[in-house]
């Protein structure tokens, strides 16, 4: 069964971009474009990691994983946060379901080395 992946990105070209690759990579990818809707795709499709903007519609990514720190189904998902802002990483150390921090613009073989360390491949 292929490991699901759920990006959460409000950019349509960063969406199409990064679903493209993983699905190359052999993952299921589904996709969210609003912080208000995040969470309940999260528990609608059980990802095994969520790739997370920082910047986001409704909700941003830092309550996100507050949200999800606090929840009983969701306080064990990997996330990856991805940013143009560098300096929001440190917002992120704190919660130890965070496994990694993307910088962008990304660097795809990074990118995917990180997803791959994060989701176990």
């Amino acid at each position: 069964m292929k490991k699901k992946i759920l990006i959460v990105e409000d950019e349509p070209a960063i969406v199409e971009l990064l679903r493209i690759v993983l699905v190359r990579a052999g993952y299921d990818v589904y996709t969210c474009q609003s912080g208000r809707d995040a969470i309940a795709m999260m528990k609608q499709v059980m990802p095994h990691l969520v790739i997370l903007d920082v910047m986001l519609p409704g909700l941003d990514g830092a309550s996100i994983v507050r949200i999800m720190h606090e929840d009983e189904i969701l306080s064990s998902t990997p996330v990856i946060v991805s940013s143009a802002l560098l300096e929001s990483e440190k917002m992120f150390m704190p919660y130890p379901q965070v496994k990694g921090f993307c910088a962008k613009p990304f660097v795809l073989k990074d990118f995917i080395a990180k997803v791959k360390r994060a989701i176990g491949d």
